[in-house]
C-alpha cells in the first residue's frame, strides 16, 4: 500500500514537532546529566531554588518579570554549557503559543457569551413573527368575508337597475308615439291649419326612470373605491426646480466644516529632552534617587521588609523615593541605573552579580 508510508510519515513529524523540548526542559535534562542539584545551580546563579524550579517547569509567571526570566536562562545556559541563543528562541516560543492559547480561549469564550446574549432577541423576533402573521390571518377571514358579501349584494342591484331601464324607456317610446297623434286629431276641428304643439312625458314615467337612475348611480358610487372620491395630492414648489437663494447660502455655509486652531506645537515639544521623575513619597526625611540609562526591573523595601515600590523603568526615568533609610534594593540590570541617597552617590560595582543583577541595602 503506498498510502501507509506516507500516513506513517506525517505521524511521525506531527509527533516530532509536539516533542520539541522547551528551554526549561533542556535545563533539567542537562542539569540531571551533569550531576548537578537544584541548590548548587541556585548557589552558582546567586537565586533561589524556587527560582530554579520555575524555569525547568516553565512557569515563568513566579519570577518578577521577562527580564529576570530571559537573563536567568542565559545564565543557567552558560553555566550548563548550552547555547544560550536557542534557549532564548524556546523560550519566546513557548510564550507565543502560551499567549495564542489564552487569547483563542478569550475569543471563545466572548463568542459563548455573545451567541448566549442573542437568545432572548431572536426568540422575541420569532414570536412577533407568529403573532402578526396570526394577525393578519384573522383579519382577513373575519373582514374578507364581508367584504365579497358587500361585492355581491352591490353586483344584484346594478343587475336589476339595467333590466329595469329598458323597459321603462320602451314605456316611454311608446307614450311619445301616441301623444302627437292625439293633440292633431283634437286641433282639427277648430282650425284646418295643423298646429304642432310640444309633447310632454308623463310624470309618472319621468320620476320612474328618475328614480331606477338615481339608485343605479348610488350602487356605483358605494362600490367605487375611497381613493377615487379623494383630492389628488397637489405638488407645492417653485416652478423649474429653483431654490431660494437665501435658504441655499444658508445650506452651504451650514455645511462647511469648522476649524479649530490648535496649541503651538514648540509649547509641547520643550520638555521632550527632560527626564521623567517618578517621586514616591513614604514616612521619612532620606531620599534615594536611581537614575536608569537602560531598562531594568526596580524593587525596594522598608526596613521593615515593606514594599515601596516595584516596576521595570526605561531609559531616561528617574525613580525618587522619600522614607526612612536602610532601604533593601533590587535591581534587575544594575549596570543601567545610577544610585545616590541623600545626595552621596553609591557605587553599584561590587554588587553586581553574572546576570547583572544586584541586590543591596543602602543607609546603614
Amino acid at each position: 500500500m503506498q498510502t501507509e508510508p506516507i500516513d506513517l510519515i506525517d505521524e511521525t513529524g506531527v509527533s516530532e514537532d509536539e516533542k520539541i523540548p522547551t528551554a526549561g526542559e533542556v535545563l533539567l535534562q542537562e542539569r540531571q546529566r551533569l550531576g548537578l542539584n537544584e541548590k548548587e545551580v541556585a548557589d552558582q546563579l546567586h537565586i533561589t531554588m524556587h527560582y530554579v524550579k520555575a524555569l525547568e517547569s516553565n512557569s515563568y509567571e513566579k519570577l518578577p518579570g521577562a527580564v529576570f526570566a530571559k537573563g536567568y536562562i542565559k545564565s543557567y545556559a552558560l553555566l550548563l554549557g548550552l547555547d544560550a541563543e536557542d534557549l532564548l528562541a524556546r523560550y519566546d516560543e513557548f510564550n507565543t503559543r502560551q499567549q495564542a492559547k489564552i487569547e483563542e480561549a478569550s475569543r471563545q469564550l466572548r463568542a459563548r457569551r455573545k451567541k448566549d446574549r442573542n437568545k432572548p432577541l431572536v426568540i422575541v423576533s420569532l414570536l412577533v413573527f407568529v403573532g402578526g402573521f396570526l394577525g393578519l390571518w384573522l383579519v382577513y377571514s373575519y373582514f374578507g368575508d364581508d367584504a365579497v358579501s358587500e361585492m355581491q349584494t352591490t353586483a344584484e342591484s346594478m343587475n336589476s337597475a339595467d333590466g329595469i331601464r329598458p323597459a321603462l324607456s320602451r314605456q316611454a317610446e311608446q307614450q311619445l308615439i301616441a301623444q302627437p297623434q292625439l293633440t292633431l286629431e283634437g286641433d282639427a276641428e277648430e282650425s284646418p291649419t295643423p298646429s304642432l304643439q310640444p309633447t310632454r312625458i308623463a310624470p309618472s314615467i319621468v320620476d320612474a326612470a328618475g328614480t331606477v337612475e338615481e339608485q343605479s348611480s348610488l350602487g356605483s358610487t358605494e362600490s367605487m373605491p375611497l381613493s377615487a372620491l379623494e383630492p389628488a395630492d397637489v405638488d407645492i414648489g417653485v416652478p423649474g426646480g429653483e431654490q431660494d437663494p437665501s435658504v441655499a447660502s444658508q445650506t452651504s455655509v451650514e455645511g462647511q466644516p469648522t476649524t479649530v486652531s490648535g496649541e503651538p506645537a514648540s509649547d509641547s515639544a520643550l520638555g521632550a529632552d527632560q527626564p521623567r521623575v517618578i517621586s514616591i513619597e513614604a514616612i521619612g526625611d532620606d531620599v534615594l534617587r536611581i537614575s536608569f540609562t537602560g531598562e531594568s526591573w526596580i524593587e525596594v523595601n522598608d526596613s521593615e521588609s515593606q514594599q515601596i515600590y516595584r516596576d521595570i523603568r526605561e531609559a531616561g526615568d528617574v525613580l525618587e523615593i522619600t522614607g526612612s533609610a536602610p532601604f533593601n534594593i533590587l535591581l534587575g540590570d544594575a549596570p543601567f541605573a545610577r544610585m545616590s541617597l541623600n545626595g552621596d552617590e553609591i557605587d553599584l560595582a561590587e554588587d553586581i552579580r553574572i546576570d547583572n543583577s544586584a541586590r543591596l541595602t543602602v543607609g546603614l
